[in-house]
């Protein structure tokens, strides 16, 4: 539904079905030429983005308060610049623990799955935007991730016995 929302934003943008729509965007238009707060009215095309699976039932526990919204359950993994690479990059296509500030085993085998572990510093952190984007007000954390990088649960320590529950709960074997 998101994306059906969005290529609809972008097509009457891009070719508006009727005259209180060209109207909009020639108006936006001439605005964006002069003033800076028009631009994020300006719909180029974004035909999609990353859903939010709020109320998946392969959401797992949001034990992080005071984190941020934007890495809650069920939301895509925001990218962050982190040493001399990306935070994305180093998911590959596996289930994974990011370990921020927090210590964790180099790899791990939970229910018979394998685990990538990722462990990360904010010493790490290029421009604090790992901080921002998965810390908020806490000093560590652990999350949960996806093989198409969603955020499957998140702690505030490393407990496998919770990450094996949430685990098992993201493949519907709970």
């Amino acid at each position: 539904m998101e994306n059906i929302k969005n290529s609809s934003r972008s097509a009457d943008f891009l070719t508006p079905r009727n005259p209180a729509h060209a109207l909009f965007r020639e108006a936006v238009l001439d605005l964006v030429e002069h003033y800076d707060f028009a631009r994020p009215m300006v719909n180029s095309g974004r035909l999609s983005v990353p859903c939010t699976y709020d109320r998946s039932s392969l959401n797992g526990p949001d034990s992080l308060p005071g984190a941020p919204a934007r890495s809650r359950p069920g939301s895509p993994c925001s990218d962050a610049p982190v040493g001399d690479g990306f935070l994305l990059d180093r998911l590959q296509g596996t289930f994974a623990v990011l370990a921020i500030n927090a210590a964790a085993p180099s790899n791990m085998s939970i229910a018979g799955q394998a685990i990538d572990v990722i462990t990360l510093s904010t010493d790490e952190d290029v421009n604090g935007a790992l901080a921002n984007r998965y810390l908020g007000d806490n000093p560590s954390a652990i999350y949960l991730i996806r093989p198409d990088q969603h955020v499957v649960a998140r702690w505030k320590s490393l407990n496998p016995a919770e990450i094996e529950i949430a685990l098992r709960h993201a493949l519907g074997k709970a």
